[in-house]
């Protein structure tokens, strides 16, 4: 935009120099997050600010679009202090007042939403050349990086931001910082079951408060409370509707301490936390197809085992045996491996990983993981069966992939074991157990008809060969998270024919739909998984009985004729091809996969993963592939059906799968025996903890 006198000639022009320092001043701010207050009147008050002389030449439609659309955009710093991203300090003389009065007047007033620019170019450039081949140039940015959500406009995203900035300005005034305290004092010392999971949105919420309570004015609070619903990671802001929110309110309620853990472990259970509980509905089911379709992510769903070679971010690598010189007479001839025979053999020593990382590890040519007894720390990698499908990851993006994820063991067989003895039951230490899981209020049981004829059931809870009926819920419908379980002691069966049957005994929902569960018997050492739906008619009593189990017991022996109906058995650590008690050599160290690049996701964990040769999963991969919880915003709204999805997808290449093995976190103790070989020792360490 030149300025010229009413004859036609050119005057002055400093806009140039205007343009450029606005242009300078975005780019500085540009990678937001961008906000817009509620200043009004701005441009009047340019023209108004400018040498009068000048005002009539600086009366631009296209300007005047462009300050009254963007002139308010500010960015806000640590302490909540508001700056504009547009007007800047270094305005040419003709513009100095009016570049301070701007910014004067939109970091005065109040917060009014966040700005998501909808394009690469905000305003107009230039308008077209006149027929004397004038162009006339006016006030526009280039952002880095325009709103590219495939679902929402831009728009639409802002309103969503402005309700995140709503409920977390509610959730912070219901549970005020003494609050949030004793929630995150609770989480980090252990006492609730799988606690890592709200620690840091707890650590955020503390964090946030401290800040709040460091500024001085109410503009600053405010400021803060809108850069902090801007940058949150997903669900941290809806304080009330997560399971940080529940904890906080059985606390502000004044529940003792067993209720808040009861509450607080069936919540956190894997087959509720982050789950819908409910299958989709035909609309979310179609509102999921078009999505879909429209992020042309038909094929990433699909996934897969990820193979070693596939990994990029290694922590550390076994060190590769010498091999013969490419060239020269004797190339071809092998160099001695040197052995371990005559290193120095260390004490065993207890450190930590960060510790072991930063001391041992830089020596090391190869570590031997010993395999733990119990399966729940085996993990498996995972990654896209098609390695073009667009990212659905929130880590996974199309300048810099990383489509892997992963998945523990730790998942309902755990779960199983954890509800009976969260119930008092007995689960380990047995010849005969039969465990009955389900996952909603409905009064399902468990029945046993042992060798000798007799029935064990609610009505008959022990028998006079030893069983008992030790875990019976829902006789009332008092919780969504129930088991059952029927055991012997070890040495107490009594050898002969058993069945074991499951009955819905009650209705206690409303809708009376059929009812998913599982059954997992454990004989002589081996466990046997079994899943079923009772009541598909909505039939009660003897009409609804399922036989899931019949088995003939010797004692002392293994199974004479193997249980109906009955998935192989999968004792201990065997599922994961490796033997408990065994050194396995570790192929890779790597950190989860929401930790590599520039911009980890810590809100997904800390963990480290040490892969063993020849371990993977030998049971069918369902439902691990993907959990929602870790999808890009763009499925939240089709969570439902994604988690249905998942929870029947197989994963494939099992059989190819070489990224699995042992995972540990920073939330809990590891107690991991590693065997170190360097060039001069062999050494024993016992990592205990991350850090």
């Amino acid at each position: 935009m030149d300025t010229t006198d009413p004859n036609g000639s050119v005057t002055r022009d400093e806009f140039p120099g205007l343009l450029a320092a606005v242009q300078r001043r975005f780019a500085a701010h540009a990678e937001g997050p961008l906000f817009v207050t509620a200043a009004t009147g701005l441009w009047p008050l340019f023209l108004d600010t400018i040498a009068p002389e000048l005002k009539q030449h600086y009366t631009c439609h296209a300007c005047r679009r462009f300050v009254e659309r963007y002139g308010a955009m500010v960015t806000i710093d640590g302490a909540g202090r508001l700056t504009s991203a547009l007007w800047p300090d270094d305005a040419p003389a003709d513009f100095v007042r009016a570049s301070a009065m701007m910014a004067k007047a939109v970091t005065s007033a109040a917060i009014e939403g966040v700005l998501l620019p909808p394009t690469r170019v905000l305003g107009t450039p230039a308008s077209p050349a006149t027929a004397a081949g004038k162009v006339w140039t006016h006030l526009a940015v280039e952002v880095p990086r325009a709103h590219a959500h495939a679902l929402h406009s831009a728009y639409q995203v802002q309103a969503e931001r402005k309700e995140d900035w709503r409920m977390l300005t509610r959730g912070l005034e219901e549970f005020p910082q003494a609050l949030v305290e004793r929630a995150h004092a609770l989480l980090t010392s252990g006492a609730l079951y799988r606690s890592e999971k709200c620690i840091r949105v707890a650590t955020w919420l503390l964090e946030l408060h401290q800040a709040l309570a460091a500024v001085k004015t109410p503009q600053q609070k405010e400021a803060l409370l809108w850069k902090a619903a801007a940058t949150a990671p997903a669900g941290f802001a809806h304080v009330r509707s997560s399971m940080i929110g529940t904890l906080l309110e059985d606390l502000a309620s004044g529940l003792d301490s067993a209720a808040i853990k009861r509450r607080f472990d069936d919540k956190m259970a894997p087959s509720q936390y982050m789950r819908a509980q409910v299958e989709p509905s035909a609309g979310n089911i179609a509102q999921a197809e078009k999505a879909i379709a429209t992020l042309k992510a038909t094929g990433a769903l699909a996934r897969r085992h990820a193979r070693l070679a596939e990994l990029t971010e290694f922590l550390w690598r076994p060190q590769a045996p010498a091999t013969a010189n490419s060239g020269g007479v004797f190339g071809h001839l092998t160099p001695k491996q040197r052995s371990s025979a005559g290193k120095v053999v260390v004490p065993q020593q207890t450190m930590t990983w960060d510790k072991f990382a930063r001391t041992v590890l830089p020596d090391a040519i190869a570590i031997e993981a010993q395999v733990p007894a119990v399966s729940d720390r085996f993990v498996a990698l995972v990654t896209a069966e098609h390695p073009d499908a667009p990212p659905i990851l929130q880590w996974d993006a199309e300048d810099r992939r990383n489509p892997l994820s992963w998945y523990y063991h730790a998942g309902i067989d755990a779960e199983i074991k954890r509800r009976v003895e969260g119930a008092g039951g007995q689960y380990e230490g047995v010849d005969i157990r039969a465990s009955l899981l389900w996952d909603n209020r409905n009064d399902l049981d468990l029945h046993v008809i042992t060798p000798r004829g007799e029935h064990i059931y609610f009505g008959a809870k022990r028998s006079g060969c030893g069983g008992w009926l030790d875990v019976d819920m829902n006789v009332r419908g008092e919780t969504t998270t129930p088991v059952e379980n029927i055991r012997w002691a070890r040495g107490a069966a009594p050898r002969g024919h058993y069945r074991i049957y499951v009955q819905n005994f009650r209705f206690h929902e409303r809708d009376q739909h059929p009812t998913p569960y599982k059954v997992e018997v454990e004989i002589s050492g081996e466990i046997y998984h079994f899943n079923g739906v009772v009541s598909p008619g909505r039939q009660t009593g003897v009409a609804s009985d399922v036989t899931v189990f019949e088995f003939d017991h010797e004692p002392g022996r293994t199974l004479v004729s193997p249980p109906r109906n009955a998935a192989p058995p999968a004792p201990g650590t065997q599922r994961w091809n490796v033997a408990a008690g065994a050194w396995a050599p570790v192929t890779g160290i790597v950190a989860s996969p929401n930790l590599w690049g520039e911009r980890p996701l810590l809100q997904h964990g800390r963990h480290t993963f040490f892969l063993l040769k020849g371990c993977r999963d030998a049971t069918p991969g369902l439902g691990r592939g993907f959990f929602t919880e870790t999808l890009r915003s763009d499925f939240h709204s089709v969570r439902s059906t994604l988690e249905a999805f998942t929870r029947s997808a197989t994963i494939a290449g099992a059989d190819e799968a070489d990224a699995c093995g042992l995972g540990m976190t920073d939330q809990k103790p590891w107690n991991l025996p590693l065997r170190v070989t360097t060039a001069k020792s062999v050494a024993t360490y016992l990592i205990d903890r991350w850090d």
